[in-house]
């Protein structure tokens, strides 16, 4: 033992364990830095996006909540507020008008807050509470509709209300953009003396929950079999589809960022242990001439192992960790405050990294040193017993495999990962031998430096194939990070550009069309194309009732309830035709276009018939095409679209968006005022919500980003120092038979940026193969071939490898060539 530790000492202070150690540090601090960071802003981002729903997650339900699931919530250490909502007529002096009435109990909101003002549409001040009892809030376009003010007294069922503020924004505001009434919050203690609710009445219960993660899980655990066809969990992703999208993308970036980290820092550590167990041959030789056995070697080196590890993982802990605060402080206020605390779990992948890097990279090559042969050695031969590069790198290769399977949670990112990988390292090693032995044919013609250059690639063929296949590896994988987040970021911006419509106006009916058509005109407002609507539901398919369809279906809500209808013969632009053909006007035949989610829940097929219950009527229609629908255009949208007018002598009401900046919003009191039959739902708050999330969620892939291409960075320089021997030797003797400094650096150069080239090509070709099904069946995005992909390639590997390689060869030309080639031997 002790003279095992002298040994590493010694090692340690000459230097030979630096790239090693290096390598292994860089493993676990990149890890453990990006796990901490991803973790802590993940956390943040979805602290932030549970404002969307007032709590971490809610159990929604027609049916009344169940008085055992709140007692079991609270016993679960869990924060619980309840709401009703109905709809109900409410009554002033001066008139009355059906409302959406929301009770809320006294902790409601769990999550974010109520936003309030004194007048209607004026600027929101937040509120972590409900109202008092015998109090109302009112939305701002009910004020113009029943002439109220503040303090005046509403009535609701059986219950008066004192109006004691302008209701602004409620978190979980309904997504709905269609069949809103204005709303009306109260205290729920309040909802008996309504008499609102009676039996039959048509009332949504709300269960809010906010808690730790751990015992929201085994709560849901506990009543997930109780929850039955009336109710379901809620959670963020699935209350607001922009957040859920954005969020969903952006945590699987973020699992795959960290997984490419853990390939990049594997590679490193491959390099480097065999580099370092190739030198330590002849020590190994000599030891084993003064009677050390293959055992007490294995032993050596298995606590030099120990070292290593013990090492890497508390060293690269606190790196990790310095990296990671380091990072924090530049973003300053770009962060959300108040950042979620981190999790120990970050620290445990950066540990389980690092050590089994270390077991499947560094230990193969350093243990197989037991079986090497003295007199071999000390001939000056080759280490042959150094595990077979190809038998290190199946470990190798798998090790990792199962590393991202693990960190990523996720098998299709593994299986790109992998698959991408294992093209470029079968086409790479093929395309690199045949553009090496095409390099032979081209420095014909060129200078003696160009000669020199590819007669030594040529002159280690193998082994510099082997060096292209990892470069173009790395390269790969920083392409695939760096198209990704270009794409991701790209689609956010789409999908919420400026001047995104942020406000609906329906219940707008024929003789008021041509009124808010002049209003809006004359105030220079832009608006989408008025659609006309119909609420109906199907009770049909085929002639076979709906409900024997979705009896067992855990979404028959979606199914049972009224559906808003239009007619249309033009394909709005975020529509898209997946099967059939969109119809044109035919006054003979029905023909109705059904969104292609919604069908497939009924297992619809084209040419089936649909029976609507329109206004009390039966309506049959032929399906004549699925649509794909972008629902977070906020552009009216529908699940139906027949090709001509339904039930013509029935009353249509129209419905448009409109972009209204918020100096504008008094436009709103306007529009109210003068036809207060209509009906403007405000969408502009939680668009304004939306764009702040999407914004933090590019922000940390940025620096995500930014940290995983500066470990890509130190893995290149790493790998490049790891297989610098050979080409000291080579130049060491160009110098000793009278080259020129000049021609040497040359050389190098041509080496070098000839490597990167062909890694490069190599890289890009895996890079569009990967992120083809990355981009389609990670992410679901569109994909497109990136030619600036395949030029940027060969561009940043001819510039990135030879710049590094150059930098760090260039000494051996200040050095005299003897102590050049004694340092190798």
């Amino acid at each position: 033992m002790k003279s095992t530790l002298i040994l590493l000492w010694r090692e340690f202070r000459s230097g030979e364990l630096n790239i090693l150690i290096f390598s292994l540090l860089l493993a676990t601090s990149t890890v453990t830095s990006i796990s901490l960071f991803t973790s802590r802003i993940q956390n943040s981002i979805f602290d932030e996006a549970t404002e969307f729903l007032a709590a971490d997650v809610q159990i929604r339900s027609t049916m009344a909540i169940s008085p055992q699931w709140l007692q079991q919530a609270e016993n679960s250490g869990l924060q619980t507020a309840q709401v009703q909502a109905f709809r109900a007529m409410a009554y002033s002096q001066q008139g009355m008008q059906l409302v959406a009435v929301k009770a809320v109990s006294s902790a409601y909101p769990l999550k974010g807050a109520v936003s309030l003002a004194d007048t209607p549409f004026g600027e929101g001040q937040a509120q972590k509470a409900g109202p008092e009892r015998g109090e109302a809030w009112l939305a701002s376009r009910l004020f113009a509709g029943l002439e109220l003010k503040l303090g005046d007294t509403i009535a609701i069922g059986d219950a008066d209300f004192t109006v004691s503020k302008v209701l602004i924004k409620e978190p979980d505001s309904p997504q709905s953009f269609f069949g809103v009434a204005p709303r009306v919050m109260i205290n729920l203690n309040d909802v008996p003396a309504t008499g609102a609710i009676q039996t039959g009445s048509r009332v949504n219960y709300s269960l809010l929950l906010a808690g730790d993660g751990k015992n929201l899980k085994q709560f849901k655990n506990s009543i997930e079999k109780q929850l039955g066809a009336h109710a379901r969990w809620v959670g963020v992703k699935d209350s607001n589809q922009n957040i859920g999208d954005a969020l969903q993308r952006a945590e699987k970036f973020l699992l795959l960022a960290g997984s490419l980290s853990v390939m990049l820092s594997g590679v490193a550590i491959a390099l480097a242990a065999r580099r370092y167990a190739i030198r330590q041959s002849t020590n190994v030789a000599l030891l084993k001439t003064f009677g050390q056995t293959p055992k007490n070697i294995l032993q050596r080196y298995a606590i030099v192992l120990f070292f290593l590890g013990a090492l890497s993982v508390f060293l690269g802990a606190l790196i990790g960790w310095l990296l990671h605060w380091f990072i924090l402080q530049i973003m300053g206020n770009l962060i959300p405050s108040g950042l979620a605390a981190p999790s120990p779990l970050a620290f445990l992948n950066g540990a389980f990294s690092g050590l089994v890097a270390l077991l499947a990279f560094a230990a193969p090559p350093l243990l197989s040193l037991r079986k090497v042969a003295p007199a071999a050695v000390l001939r000056q031969g080759s280490a042959n017993a150094i595990l077979s590069p190809k038998i290190a790198g199946l470990i190798g290769f798998v090790s990792v495999c199962l590393l991202i399977l693990v960190y990523s949670g996720s098998l299709s990112i593994t299986a790109i990962i992998t698959a991408g990988a294992l093209v470029t390292l079968a086409g790479g090693g093929l395309l690199a031998w045949l553009l090496l032995s095409l390099g032979k044919i081209a420095s014909q013609h060129m200078g003696n430096a160009w000669r020199l250059g590819i007669a030594n690639l040529r002159r280690h063929q193998g082994f510099n194939t082997i060096q292209i296949v990892i470069f173009s590896s790395l390269i790969m994988l920083l392409l695939i990070l760096v198209d990704t987040r270009t794409s991701l970021i790209s689609q956010w911006q789409k999908q919420l550009p400026d001047k995104t419509p942020n406000h609906f106006i329906f219940n707008v009916f024929n003789d008021e069309k041509i009124l808010v058509q002049d209003l809006l005109q004359q105030e220079g407002v832009e608006r989408t194309p008025f659609y006309p609507m119909m609420r109906g539901r199907i009770i049909e398919v085929n002639g076979e009732p709906i409900k024997t369809r979705i009896e067992n279906s855990s979404s028959r809500m979606n199914y049972e309830r009224e559906l808003n209808l239009t007619w249309a013969t033009r394909l709005g632009d975020d529509n898209t035709v997946l099967e059939g053909q969109w119809h044109e006007e035919n006054s003979n035949t029905l023909i109705v276009s059904a969104e292609s989610e919604y069908a497939k829940g009924l297992n619809l097929l084209i040419g089936d018939t649909l029976t609507f219950s329109i206004a009390g009527h039966r309506l049959d229609a032929s399906i004549g095409s699925f649509r794909s629908v972008q629902w977070d255009s906020m552009n009216p949208n529908f699940f139906m679209i027949f090709n001509r007018s339904i039930l013509e002598n029935s009353a249509t009401n129209w419905l448009t968006s409109l972009y209204i900046p918020p100096e504008r919003k008094d436009l709103l009191n306007k529009l109210t005022r003068e036809l207060p039959t209509v009906t403007v739902l405000e969408l502009d708050q939680m668009i304004d919500q939306v764009k702040g999330i999407i914004s933090q969620v590019s922000l940390a892939i940025e620096f995500v980003l930014t940290l995983v291409l500066a470990a890509g960075l130190l893995v290149l320089i790493t790998s490049i120092q790891a297989t610098l021997d050979i080409r000291y030797q080579e130049s060491a003797i160009l110098r000793t038979l009278g080259a020129q400094r000049a021609l040497v650096n040359k050389v190098l150069l041509i080496e070098f940026c000839s490597l990167g080239f062909m890694a490069g090509f190599l890289g890009a070709i895996g890079a569009q193969i990967s992120l083809y099904f990355l981009q389609t069946h990670v992410f679901s995005l569109d994909y497109s071939i990136n030619p600036l992909l395949i030029l940027a390639g060969p561009a940043f590997g001819c510039v990135l490898i030879g710049t590094i390689g150059w930098l760090s060869t260039r000494k051996v030309t200040y050095q005299p060539p003897l102590s050049v080639l004694r340092s190798l031997n």
